[in-house]
């Protein structure tokens, strides 16, 4: 089962019933609201407790290519600590639960906290999946359909970081993956190319980040920019058995023309690796974040960039519109050409403010990139 047959789903009949299903999975949050809220620009207020914490459960209705629907729970909790400025931004302790029809199962508790006034930060997740999964190969010319093959992950990292100027942290990083259980198909891609990190790998890095955010607010930004730079040195001295170095830089802007609704936001990223890295931490984009409408993982390779921009605008109520597009490419001993082959994505979708004072949205995108790529996502949060 490729990725041929994902494709196959993904016709503009569909379209329309998936937009239906949006709609169904919203009335329900909309006959529960207790406020009224007369204009799109009265939505983006303060709590009128700023440091009362809200514990939030959300049943989670999603749809990716990688995953189709996926099913679960979702339980946050927002708060601010006592030594936050009232106006800064929101902590938060998560855990989601998500099992999809291809049969992945996924545990994922993730934290955000900041505190001392946001002079300290520390941001971090563990992830378990079972993952049913699909494999198309390496570098930037791979075929359309990918081989099917499962795996269990483990993923944990952590950051630290400190405030040096206003909007500058700096801080410690660490991050531990370990692939194990490969199953693939017989004398398929993997048994072909035998890509490093087969038949499993163990990696272990420390590293530094620094962090510039001048936004507005870190869920929906209406202006600012945010800048991420992150290295990591794996290494088995660390408890691994890989030995690599990673750099990756998350550079975005936000502007708010008019003053209103409207928000122009434009990301660039760029990741690169010493060595070619496990094929599970090769550089990759796709997926719901990066170049929407193309499989995440479908090309796959030592280094990557990419560059998207997103208009987002009000259409009524609580409905809000968006336009995205985005180029990128992959490159490196597997890819050729990466300047000559460049990838496109393109698409648009619909916002709907689940919490407005916290600036929570609900999201729909359809994504489409090249030769016949595309992709339907619904999940919770901006793209970026």
């Amino acid at each position: 089962m490729g990725h041929t047959k994902h494709s196959s789903l993904f016709s503009l009949q569909r379209l329309s019933g998936w937009l239906v299903v949006l709609v169904l999975a919203i009335l329900p949050l909309v006959s529960s609201a207790q406020t009224k809220l007369p204009r799109l620009t009265r939505y983006f207020k303060s709590s009128t407790d700023p440091y009362k914490g809200r514990l939030i459960p959300v049943p989670l209705l999603s749809y990716s290519p990688e995953t189709s629907w996926g099913f679960g729970l979702s339980a946050q909790y927002l708060f601010r600590t006592p030594s936050t400025d009232s106006t800064g931004n929101l902590s938060s302790v998560g855990l989601t639960l998500i099992y999809t029809l291809r049969k992945q199962f996924i545990i994922n508790p993730q934290w955000d906290i900041f505190w001392r006034k946001q002079e300290f930060r520390l941001t971090g997740a563990a992830l378990w999946q079972r993952y049913p999964d699909s494999y198309f190969g390496l570098g930037n010319e791979t075929p359309k359909t990918g081989e099917r093959y499962s795996s269990n992950y483990i993923l944990v990292r952590n950051r630290i970081t400190k405030q040096l100027i206003k909007g500058f942290q700096i801080g410690l990083q660490y991050r531990f993956e370990h692939l194990y259980n490969l199953e693939t198909e017989e004398g398929g891609y993997f048994d072909q190319q035998e890509p490093p990190g087969t038949p499993g790998f163990t990696a272990s890095g420390l590293g530094l980040a620094m962090i510039y955010d001048s936004r507005d607010h870190n869920l929906f930004p209406f202006t600012g920019w945010y800048m991420i730079f992150s290295h990591h040195q794996y290494s088995r001295y660390f408890g691994g058995n890989t030995d690599i170095g990673s750099l990756r830089l998350d550079l975005r802007k936000y502007w708010n023309p008019g003053k209103g609704g409207h928000v122009i936001a434009v990301q660039g990223v760029a990741q690169v690796h010493s060595n070619p890295p496990p094929f599970k931490m090769m550089s990759t984009f796709g997926g719901p974040e990066l170049m929407r409408g193309y499989f995440y993982g479908r090309y796959r390779d030592q280094h990557m960039y990419a560059l998207q921009a997103e208009y987002r605008f009000p259409l009524f109520w609580r409905f809000m519109g968006a336009a995205f597009a985005g180029v990128g490419n992959t490159s490196g001993p597997y890819s050729s050409g990466s300047f000559n082959n460049l990838k496109f994505a393109g698409g648009g979708g619909l916002r709907f403010t689940l919490d407005a004072r916290e600036r929570i949205n609900i999201r729909f995108d359809a994504g489409f990139g090249l030769d016949g790529s595309r992709g339907f996502y619904l999940a919770i949060g901006e793209a970026f």
